[in-house]
């Protein structure tokens, strides 16, 4: 008996360009947690002190390959997308003497760094590159869509495929996915399971949600590449889930106002769904203006989701076997020490 190889294909020519690029996201962390409210708490919270200080000013430039003047622009119109959502500024300055530097390099794809581990690469090195932006004057949804998912990156974003939460709807068929970007990728099966395969620690992530397969952080998936055959296509736009979770970590406050006047900070806990005392401590932190704490409460609250999730998961396999189930977990923090506190 043979068994049929795990072959995945695009279909009719559907994503036929975009089905063979991957991103590749740079990991370079860096140790020592800042002595502070997030440092007590780094077991959690650890790519929370790799983001960014709320309200910075990154600056960024174009490095060798430079591009074309129009892919230039592209990106310097499309990143401001980003702003409406995060307190964080991007600021264009000529010469090569910037945060974030952007090459334009076909044959090396598109990736990036992730978030302040940028500061680590040494000054002459790119720490962000556009293998397919493209030379025409229009802006295709696929050049809003890579542009849009490197900055996330930048911004602290991880992939969404590798959620610690994914096989809450999602399972993937190892085989066919190895298959997949070997093939496609030229990336080894080492490669695949970097950044494909292996889902993120808890103690690498500071917040995240039930994987939200309409991120932009999302990678396309043909259906052969899940168990539940569920096909994902590209994503181009920024989901409600990536806008509020960037509006929560990165927060507006005082005098700092979104451009959109339909997102607020209560909006934003709204669309990410924190309710009840989580919701309750979060809004204490940020009418402080304490976005370090805002942070803090938010990474507390995804770990009491994922408790949730994972619960009612065993719950409902017990019920179906005829088990006792499991008790509830309940929608309320732990009382936190007082960070610098006196015993």
């Amino acid at each position: 008996m043979t068994s049929v190889p795990h072959t995945v294909t695009a279909q009719d020519g559907e994503f036929e360009e975009w089905h063979t690029r991957g991103c590749a996201s740079f990991d370079k962390r860096t140790g020592g947690a800042q002595k502070s409210r997030l440092g007590a708490l780094r077991a959690i919270l650890t790519n929370a002190d790799r983001m960014w200080d709320n309200g910075k000013t990154i600056t960024y430039c174009f490095v060798k390959p430079l591009g074309t003047r129009i892919q230039q622009q592209k990106v310097k119109d499309i990143v401001q997308e980003w702003q409406t959502y995060v307190n964080i500024k991007f600021k264009f300055v000529s010469g090569r003497n910037a945060t974030i530097r952007i090459a334009f390099d076909e044959d090396e794809g598109s990736w990036s760094y992730i978030a302040k581990d940028i500061e680590t690469i040494p000054p002459r090195q790119p720490t962000m590159n556009y293998g397919w932006v493209s030379s025409d004057p229009a802006v295709s949804d696929e050049d809003r869509g890579v542009i849009l998912h490197e900055f996330g990156h930048t911004l602290g974003y991880l992939h969404e495929h590798q959620s610690s939460r994914r096989s809450e709807k999602i399972t993937l068929d190892e085989e066919a996915v190895l298959e997949f970007y070997m093939r496609t990728q030229g990336w080894t099966a080492e490669d695949v399971r970097q950044q494909i395969l292996n889902v993120y620690n808890d103690n690498e992530v500071s917040s995240f949600s039930s994987i939200d397969l309409t991120s932009i952080m999302m990678y396309f998936m043909p259906a052969e590449m899940n168990i539940e055959k569920i096909a994902v296509p590209p994503n181009n736009a920024l989901s409600q889930l990536d806008k509020a979770y960037g509006f929560i970590n990165y927060p507006f406050m005082g005098k700092a106002k979104s451009i959109d006047p339909t997102w607020t900070f209560d909006h934003a806990l709204d669309v990410a769904g924190v309710k009840g005392d989580y919701r309750g401590r979060i809004l204490v932190e940020y009418n402080q203006g304490d976005w370090k704490g805002v942070r803090t409460e938010f990474a507390l609250w995804s770990l009491n989701e994922k408790a949730i999730a994972i619960v009612a998961k065993l719950q409902d396999k017990k019920k179906k076997e005829g088990e006792p189930v499991l008790p509830n977990i309940q929608n309320s923090p732990p009382a936190l020490p007082v960070v610098g506190g006196t015993a």
